[in-house]
């Protein structure tokens, strides 16, 4: 039976654990110790360390599109709510990057649990940007006679923003690369 705090502790001891030495280094005893709980604890909440994974990058994933969100729901044209949507993702993004050496294997790495998690926010975050080009095309602001095909291609072009990518350019780079992709984009995306 799920205990609900013991479940939460369990989650955020294995992603102490994962930030510092990474999944792989981490075995359950690691994560019942961190967390204060005994081995079998830990499997009566998750039936295995892939599970965990799982959840937290399922979660990590959850966090970006939820702030996506909020950026394509405020106030603006449709240019500007689209840098927000980027600018948005890119932040919480390089958060993580800052949580430890091994913070954004919960967003990228050739885990089963993670690629999931990733492939489900993907579906997302092309849904989002092709409601977005759909309505800023109804409102002849946008041109995308194709919204989701569009929105594909920018998930695509705005890749190099995401891990490992986005972690090689230099921090001080990040803005004004993102601000350059940002003017390339809409000079295709907007109605002249």
């Amino acid at each position: 039976m799920s205990d609900a705090p013991r479940r939460e502790q369990i989650l955020r001891a294995a992603e102490k654990l994962f930030a510092q030495q990474g999944a792989a280094r981490t075995t359950m005893a690691d994560l019942a110790r961190e967390a204060g709980v005994a081995v079998g604890s830990v499997y009566l909440e998750f039936s295995s360390k892939d599970a965990i994974v799982q959840a937290l990058s399922a979660a990590r994933h959850r966090q970006v599109i939820d702030a996506m969100r909020r950026a394509a729901g405020s106030e603006g044209s449709f240019a500007a709510r689209l840098k927000s949507i980027f600018d948005a993702r890119t932040s919480v993004l390089l958060r993580y990057a800052e949580e430890g050496t091994h913070a954004c294997e919960l967003v990228h790495c050739v885990s089963a649990a993670v690629m999931a998690a990733q492939a489900r926010f993907l579906e997302e975050e092309t849904e989002l940007l092709a409601g977005l080009l759909r309505d800023g095309a109804r409102a002849g602001k946008l041109v995308a006679p194709k919204p989701t095909a569009a929105a594909r291609t920018l998930v695509r072009a705005y890749a190099v923003f995401s891990p490992p990518q986005l972690f090689e350019l230099p921090r001080d780079d990040v803005r004004d690369a993102l601000r350059a992709m940002h003017e390339l984009v809409l000079r295709g995306l907007l109605v002249r």
